[in-house]
């Protein structure tokens, strides 16, 4: 690619870091890293601490820190094995379902803004090109 390319397609992207589309807003009660980890909690209901961190390429014990902060503020709740308490499930509370559904509505909301000026057949393009960058980027093929 041409510098020239590189560099509009770098400021491209620091334009879109910007847009509202990919910010929280500003009255929520929660940290991105806190919404992070009730959102994999999410996708994996009944999981455990050690999971958790595998997902989110944490250490356990920052895990447990989380974990607890918002089980203290009514985001989570524990459950325990009967043959083992030392396992311990994480599960969603309705406080961060709610919070989720509303967080999720809001990004929509978002994003069909964000998306508007372009036509489905864009829209199915532009995500094929992430996509293809994305995998680029994970395979390390752009060292």
């Amino acid at each position: 690619m041409s510098t020239t390319k590189e560099t509009q397609l770098l400021n491209l992207f620091r334009q879109v870091s910007t847009l509202s589309v990919l910010q929280l807003p500003d009255e929520l009660e929660l940290s991105r890293p806190a919404i992070n980890l009730l959102s994999w909690i999410n996708s994996s209901p009944g999981c455990g601490v050690v999971d958790i961190a595998r997902g989110l390429h944490l250490s356990p014990p920052t895990i447990s820190v989380g974990i607890r902060r918002l089980v203290n503020g009514g985001w989570l709740e524990k459950r325990y094995e009967t043959s083992d308490r030392r396992m311990q499930q994480i599960y969603l509370t309705n406080k961060s379902i709610n919070f989720l559904n509303g967080l999720k509505a809001y990004q929509t909301k978002l994003f069909t803004k964000f998306l508007s000026n372009l036509s489905f057949e864009e829209i199915d393009q532009l995500i094929t090109l992430l996509e293809k960058a994305v995998q680029g980027i994970s395979d390390g093929t752009n060292d």
